[in-house]
């Protein structure tokens, strides 16, 4: 790869980072290593601590340069830190979209004081995390900001995903880190590359494949019907909010006992924390039948004293916050939905299934209708760190009955894997495109000329049958009163005759046809090879692109253990480049070729002038011809005909010359869908 490139997952509750790694110079398969941050861990939680006087410093500075950044001295990020800051604030869940990154955020006198934001604690996140990056991680030792492209994930809600709203997102990660170039991935696009990727998975996105992304902070779903459809919608439905239901149950707890009292937030985001950690064990079959006791401190506001209380994670606990507690969320960053946490989780479902069986794809048959076909649904896949959780899997399986579920067997780096194979791709895929292009220039049969020799054939051989045929009736006619003229308007009115225009019309078309299926299988070969130098054996066999996706879905022609692109240039690039030779080939109602009389006459004055040149001196267009005369006329029209080829087809190669760049043009596109498909770029309306 050009430059050093960085998959990066920051949740709202925990960290992941990729590097795509090549295993030898010579071997083009790529492979991916995860990262270790902070205390070399590969998975770190999106927290960070900065001191009273860091705040001071950046002070009014909303979006933070490296430069800024830099004169703040050490920060501590990830796993191990304390509980109490006494010089600072400890910051977690501060990932927001970037419409709320000038948010005012803290809890502290200094942070309230200094006005920090959301925006000012994720730029210095992300500082700290790829400073932690290049020094743990041995690969990346010598690398240097200006050579690194990130490449990092957001969730797919409107506020995330909005062109406005990456541009703003990258602009703050570039600023902080200095890095060459910052990209904003959606996750779900992630997630389906990790999850092809994942042989176990078996994705088969041919009849459409869904992804369930369960985070900290949202819950995305991604609907994919390669090449035709794709559906993504969020809610605000993050597992972090089951924490907090935990805590606040702490809480009463703790008023049950003590009575009414204010606690500072600095405490009750502690306790948050380590209760989000004991969910995960809990949820992690950890804990045996009686649970796991925490104590939760929290810090009373008038004293400073501490308020303790014990609370059991176990299963009445767990059931109490997930299936009893009512909490609000976000649909799409717009419609308010209320429930407990495991019914709007069954909520998302439905409305995931609602949108998705509601929808179609068009499909063009082989008589060229087009159809709408439903959307259907062929596999499932759960990842995130929520779908850990075991009910989320039983929510997703009641309601939707009969289709393969899968959980990702490693949730938390789902994302981060898949932005490292996105980055090959997006790295590769010019290369590739390029290799396609040149193999199929390298195969004559595919080229202009080859059509242009075809076609020129063709029609001049159409030309000169009906020629031979009006030349021979007249001849074979009865009597010796026929003559020459009788047999130039034979020949004037079967040219124009509409039968003729469709037979010329049919010889042209057919000629087009069987040259776009020679050029659509190439193109096929050419795609196919160079998908599997795109991604590695694993990821190749994972995205399956549906047979012939623009003219004819034949699915069951597929095999579903390989990657197989074979049509998938019938009907779209290859048609477009035959509609426009049609212009010029394909009479439709005009007289000759291209719209003109000039070819088709030139023939007939060709056949005329060599009949009247079989009689010698006798030029005469109206003396009767005896029949042994007409006869000797068909012998000379057969034997001459071919030597006014060029002739003929002067008017027909000067048209063809035309479309010499629209031809080439045409190819490019081709393979641009081709490669956008396969790259999941492309997706039909």
């Amino acid at each position: 790869m050009k430059y050093t490139t960085i998959g990066i997952d920051i949740g709202g509750h925990e960290t992941t980072a990729t590097f795509p790694r090549q295993p030898n110079g010579n071997d083009s398969r790529f492979e991916m290593r995860r990262l270790v941050a902070e205390n070399m861990d590969q998975v770190i939680l999106t927290q960070i601590v900065l001191t009273n006087e860091q705040m001071r410093k950046l002070s009014g500075k909303l979006r933070p340069s490296y430069s800024d950044i830099s004169q703040l001295g050490e920060m501590r990020i990830g796993n191990k830190i304390s509980t109490y800051i006494s010089d600072g604030e400890k910051f977690c869940y501060f990932k927001v979209p970037p419409k709320d990154f000038d948010t005012a955020y803290g809890n502290t006198d200094a942070a309230k004081e200094y006005g920090i934001t959301h925006g000012q604690i994720m730029a210095c996140y992300i500082f700290a995390l790829t400073k932690c990056l290049f020094k743990n991680n041995i690969e990346l030792k010598s690398a240097r900001p200006e050579d690194v492209v990130l490449l990092i994930g957001c969730p797919t809600t409107k506020d995330w995903i909005d062109p406005a709203a990456q541009n703003c997102y990258a602009e703050l990660v570039k600023m902080a880190t200095n890095v060459r170039d910052v990209r904003i991935v959606p996750e779900s696009r992630a997630a389906m590359f990790s999850s092809a990727a994942n042989e176990e998975n078996k994705i088969s996105a041919i009849k459409g494949a869904i992804v369930f992304d369960f985070g900290s902070s949202t819950a995305d779903c991604t609907y994919m019907l390669l090449g035709r459809k794709i559906i993504e919608f969020s809610w605000t439905l993050g597992a972090s909010e089951i924490e907090r239901q935990m805590t606040l149950e702490a809480y009463r707890m703790a008023v049950e006992s003590q009575g009414m009292f204010d606690f500072e937030m600095t405490s009750f985001a502690d306790i948050e924390g380590q209760l989000c950690i004991a969910k995960e064990g809990y949820y992690d079959d950890l804990y045996g039948a009686n649970g796991h006791p925490m104590v939760c401190s929290f810090q009373v506001s008038e004293n400073g004293q501490y308020v303790e209380t014990i609370i059991r994670i176990n299963d009445e606990l767990m059931k109490k916050v997930t299936g009893e507690k009512t909490i609000q969320v976000l649909c799409d960053s717009k419609t308010s939905k209320s429930g407990t946490w495991v019914s709007l989780c069954e909520a998302f479902f439905v409305e995931a299934k609602k949108k998705i069986q509601g929808s179609f794809y068009p499909v063009t048959d082989k008589n060229g209708n087009v159809n709408q076909q439903k959307c259907e649904i062929d596999t499932i896949v759960l990842t995130g760190g929520a779908s850990k959780m075991g009910f989320v899997y039983d929510l997703c399986k009641r309601v939707f009955d009969g289709v393969t579920i899968r959980i990702e067997d490693n949730p938390v780096h789902t994302v981060s894997n898949g932005l490292g194979w996105v980055a090959i791709s997006d790295d590769n895929v010019e290369l590739c495109k390029a290799e396609a292009k040149r193999y199929i220039d390298s195969v004559p049969e595919c080229s202009l000329n080859a059509l242009r020799n075809s076609l020129e054939d063709n029609v001049f051989n159409k030309i000169k049958s009906i020629a031979e045929k009006c030349t021979q009736d007249w001849a074979n006619a009865s009597g010796d009163t026929l003559t020459l003229r009788d047999l130039g308007e034979s020949i004037e009115n079967t040219m124009a005759s509409d039968q003729t225009k469709a037979e010329i019309n049919k010889v042209c078309s057919d000629t087009i046809s069987e040259w776009k299926d020679r050029l659509s299988t190439v193109m096929d070969d050419a795609v196919n090879q160079q998908v599997s130098r795109l991604y590695s054996e694993s990821v190749a066999k994972g995205l399956i692109i549906p047979n012939d996706i623009w003219k004819n879905l034949q699915a069951s022609n597929i095999d579903l253990n390989s990657i197989n692109v074979s049509g998938i240039l019938k009907g779209i690039d290859v048609t477009s480049i035959a509609r426009e030779i049609g212009q010029w080939a394909i009479i439709g109602a005009a007289v000759g070729i291209g719209g003109t009389v000039g070819t088709l006459g030139a023939a007939v004055g060709f056949v005329v002038g060599l009949v009247a040149a079989s009689f010698l001196k006798d030029s005469s267009m109206d003396r009767p011809r005896k029949k042994d005369m007409r006869l000797q006329t068909v012998v000379t029209v057969r034997s001459k005909i071919n030597e006014q080829k060029d002739k003929v087809l002067k008017s027909l190669r000067k048209d063809i010359s035309k479309f010499d760049d629209g031809y080439s043009k045409q190819i490019n596109d081709s393979l641009t869908v081709a490669f956008e498909i396969v790259t999941l770029k492309r997706f039909g309306k």
